[in-house]
């Protein structure tokens, strides 16, 4: 009774949970939890109830190749030293968990992320809890910078995204703890927004910042986002447009795609400003917004894709397990009838060492003295008058035993080798793999009734 009560409040709590999520949230968790645990893991408190698509997968039977998509989209924030990363992270989702200043507070990467209770988490920990960072941990002098704040904030879509914010890129003599270009490139390969700040105090046109976006550019150009910050700084509107100039030029010979270039000004709203200054602040949430609904979009193409090719996995494998059986009938029909073969020639092989043998001077005389005459063991004995055998050939019974043993041991190891039936399914594992196509089924149902929810929150 007191199981079934803990179980009716996780699903309760579950419920309160989905409730308070946005439709975006609620798909990514879905399809995230249908590749871990399956289509009724929260309906059943048994864990035998359900099966994950990631356990149909990796099922020894099949092996498909299969990846769990997360269920937060990753943004990014590059920029050099002060161009207002860590005061965007704090703005956006309504916490100050980022050290801000003049001073290089950044030299690490930290990891935003929401959660239901307010935590920090140091290198070990964090790579831990980001398992796809696993390729990082051989990086020198990453692990003690490196860091994961995890927020209860439900500002915008922050339960939705992770947001790095990396260190502060400057020229000079600054010496980072690690590679920072390395760690931004490959970082780059795992999120799905990079936003570059750019602020209009002097640090906006850093070589080192350049080279960086420049190196970018060759395979993530499609992710890049490009912004003036701190634009409150620059009061007056031909000072911003002359810093506006400046960066693009700089950017127009390091970036592909330039005829498509934006970079908007954006600044923290502020009340006391006493020139209106243009504020495209919303169009980096707008960015974060647009990386989540194609993440959406791009999961429930995954999962499609990946059921599809799993589907088409077990087709291979049932068809291959008849062909198999098939296969093995006529091998063992061979096998059969080369076994049978092998006796004869065994027999044959015994027969003629018993003419050698009964052959024998010795062995003869003293048969007939001690047996009646017999005509079947008379036909066995050599005649008296020194009758010719084997056609005259010398030695020719030993050469008939040793080419009829020869053959006796070239028709068991061509038997060995017919005879080898390729291994079948058991019929446990046959209904398994069933089991499994219906399941298959029951997620594409699932993921059009979740393309449904996407497709009804865009008509609202």
């Amino acid at each position: 009774a007191c199981a079934m009560s803990k179980a009716k409040r996780v699903t309760t709590q579950n419920g309160v949970d989905a409730l308070a999520m946005s439709p975006n949230e609620r798909i990514l968790k879905s399809i995230h939890e249908l590749y871990e645990r399956g289509p009724n893991a929260s309906a059943n408190a048994s864990a035998n109830a359900s099966i994950g698509l990631l356990d149909i997968a990796n099922d020894d039977l099949l092996r498909v190749k299969c990846f769990k998509p997360r269920k937060k989209v990753s943004a990014m924030i590059i920029g050099n030293h002060s161009a207002g990363k860590s005061s965007f992270i704090n703005w956006y989702i309504g916490e100050s968990v980022q050290t801000t200043g003049v001073a290089i507070e950044t030299r690490g990467f930290t990891f935003v992320t929401s959660g239901r209770k307010r935590e920090t988490l140091k290198g070990d920990a964090t790579f831990a809890f980001y398992d796809y960072l696993e390729g990082l941990q051989s990086v020198e002098g990453l692990n003690a910078n490196i860091f994961t704040e995890i927020s209860t904030s439900k500002e915008k879509n922050f339960s939705c995204v992770d947001i790095v914010d990396s260190p502060g890129l400057v020229d000079g003599d600054m010496c980072y703890p690690f590679d920072v270009g390395k760690v931004i490139t490959w970082m780059a390969d795992h999120v799905d927004l990079i936003l570059c700040f750019f602020d209009p105090i002097g640090q906006a046109l850093c070589k080192r910042t350049m080279k960086v976006v420049e190196a970018l550019n060759e395979h993530h150009a499609d992710k890049l986002a490009y912004y003036m910050s701190k634009a409150d700084q620059v009061e007056k509107e031909h000072d911003r447009q002359r810093v506006l100039i400046q960066i693009t030029q700089n950017l127009s010979s390091r970036i592909k795609n330039s005829h498509a270039f934006k970079l908007p000004t954006i600044y923290l709203p502020r009340d006391d400003l006493t020139v209106p200054i243009p504020n495209a602040i919303e169009e980096v949430c707008e960015d974060i917004d647009k990386a989540i609904r194609l993440t959406v979009q791009k999961n429930l193409t995954t999962m499609k894709e990946d059921c599809s090719r799993i589907d088409a996995r077990i087709d291979e494998v049932l068809a291959t397990n008849e062909v198999n059986k098939k296969d093995n009938m006529k091998r063992s029909i061979r096998g059969v009838a080369l076994m049978l073969l092998g006796w004869i020639f065994m027999m044959l092989s015994i027969y003629i060492a018993a003419l050698e043998v009964f052959a024998t001077p010795i062995i003869a005389h003293s048969l007939r003295k001690l047996v009646p005459r017999v005509p079947a063991l008379e036909s066995m004995l050599p005649q008296e008058d020194g009758e010719v055998r084997w056609s005259g050939i010398k030695h020719g019974g030993a050469y008939a035993f040793g080419a009829s043993l020869i053959t006796y041991f070239i028709i068991q190891y061509t038997k060995y080798v017919v005879w080898r039936l390729h291994p079948l399914l058991t019929k446990k594992e046959h209904a398994r793999l069933h089991q499994y196509k219906k399941y298959i089924t029951s997620f594409l149902e699932i993921r059009d009734g979740l393309y449904r929810e996407y497709f009804k929150q865009l008509h609202q």
